[in-house]
């Protein structure tokens, strides 16, 4: 089963308006470590090739050496006038983009293409921002995510889990048969438990679909907007034959909702730990937004294969508290057997914490950054953090603010490379990677680039049609 590692954002960026104070949920952060007691180092280099636009905030999925990407948004972070226009909603991605890694050939066909067989009710499914989505086998699962109502110009939250055919959809794209169609690859169900956006949906090994916190977000964004947050986590059955597509829905765990998993728009990873001698898969919680005060989340929550939630008491000294890279961005899982310990790599985006001139600063107003951190997960269930020495190489804004250096990582994608040693939930197997002097783990896909740690407008932000690769070593 490929388990999605990337999550979701509402149009990646803080939903509150400039001035506002946002306070954490905890007044401090645990210690952040040097990265060089770390057993590993990354490096992240530019790609030979990139996509043919930008691309966020979406969802993809992987066959026979390709991705496809779809939905999402082609602009950067969102504005914050008292208008309806801060979603723009002709930069919604109508594009299904497939990338050919090994011959760094990209295609691309419109949603709207005469042959896509698409209605436009199903084009705004199909490109709505920050759904949740996970592959199992060759379908993609996806569901929810924010988006336009073409019929009346309105804005929602969508209440529909699709199933696509990913090698089915991408023949469309690269090679279509005569007559052949995008609806032919896609099939539809509509409920209110689908009805979230900002979240995350996996399944682990045979337990039901997992649809983690996130929000109903309904109408025009405007500042000091909400949307309702779910609170939990919702559990259903997926019973697809391939033709027939229905749920069977389960109690959600809690019951009911829990003010403390309030968030969306966060890392929520799959992670692996040692048990009764037994390697078990569970969900890691990092961070997120928003607390009640409008500031980021600073105390995990663990998630067990069938929902149950547990976050540590945040008043606890000895409690860990996230500092930095606490917004959805790219992220990688490693896990070690030797030392029973489980590793997730953060790579940069939007962050209540940084380092600068060797300093630790925070601030409320959550700022782009380049740097990278990984936390660490021992067997006896304790985090540390550490600041590693590597960040996003340079590559300098020709457009706004000419000649600052683009920050990325914010609602990218880390698409894990080929053959590489994992777990069914796709944590790669540290060990392996130790024994060898350098591999190449994966691609950083698209996410925001901002030419500014705050944004004022619009053209501060776009996003972003870079890939990068990352390569791990030991150390």
């Amino acid at each position: 089963m490929f388990m999605r590692i990337f999550r979701n954002l509402l149009c990646a960026a803080i939903l509150i308006g400039p001035g506002l104070v946002a306070e954490p949920q905890t007044p401090g952060t645990s210690q952040i470590r040097s990265g060089e007691r770390l057993p590993f180092r990354i490096s992240i280099t530019k790609a030979d090739f990139e996509l043919p636009q930008g691309f966020h905030s979406g969802i993809f999925g992987t066959y026979d050496g390709k991705w496809l990407f779809l939905a999402g948004r082609t602009n950067g972070m969102h504005t914050f006038a008292n208008d309806n226009d801060n979603f723009p909603p002709n930069k919604q991605n109508t594009e299904v983009i497939v990338v050919d890694f090994k011959t760094k050939k990209i295609k691309s066909r419109s949603l709207f293409n005469s042959n896509s067989g698409l209605s436009t009710s199903q084009i705004d499914l199909l490109s709505v921002t920050s759904p949740q989505f996970y592959q199992e086998g060759k379908t993609l699962y996806m569901t929810g995510g924010y988006g336009v109502n073409s019929n009346t110009g309105l804005f929602d939250t969508k209440d529909a889990l699709t199933a696509i055919d990913v090698p089915g959809l991408i023949h469309w794209v690269t090679k279509p048969y005569r007559g052949e169609t995008a609806a032919q690859h896609i099939r539809h169900i509509y409920d209110p438990i689908f009805q979230v956006t900002g979240g995350e949906m996996t399944r682990i090994g045979d337990h039901s679909t997992l649809l983690v916190f996130g929000q109903n977000f309904t109408g025009f964004y405007v500042p000091d907007t909400n949307g309702d947050y779910t609170e939990v986590v919702r559990r259903f059955n997926i019973i697809d034959d391939g033709q027939y597509l229905a749920v069977q829905i389960k109690d959600s765990n809690p019951v009911n909702p829990d003010s403390n998993f309030r968030r969306r728009d966060l890392n929520i990873v799959p992670s692996i730990e040692a048990k009764n001698g037994k390697w078990k898969p569970y969900l890691v919680a990092y961070s997120g937004v928003f607390t009640d005060t409008d500031g980021p989340w600073t105390v995990p929550v663990t998630i067990s294969p069938t929902g149950h939630c547990l976050m540590e008491n945040p008043s606890h000294k000895t409690t860990f508290k996230q500092g930095m890279n606490n917004y959805v961005s790219a992220n990688i899982g490693l896990f070690t057997k030797n030392a029973e310990e489980m590793f997730t790599i953060l790579l940069g985006g939007i962050s209540y914490g940084f380092f600068e001139n060797g300093q630790f600063q925070t601030s409320n107003e959550l700022p782009f950054i380049n740097q990278v951190t990984a936390i660490k997960r021992d067997n006896s269930g304790h985090f540390k953090q550490y600041l590693l020495k590597v960040e996003y190489p340079v590559i300098l804004s020709t457009q706004s603010n000419s000649g600052n250096p683009l920050l990325f990582g914010a609602a990218a994608e880390f698409v894990p490379a080929e053959g590489l040693s994992a777990f069914k939930n796709g944590v790669l197997k540290l060990d392996k990677l130790l024994h060898k002097r350098s591999t190449l783990i994966g691609y950083i896909v698209g996410g925001i680039q901002s030419t500014v740690p705050n944004t004022s407008n619009r053209s501060d932000s776009a996003a972003s049609p870079y890939i990068f690769k990352v390569k791990l070593k030991p150390q």
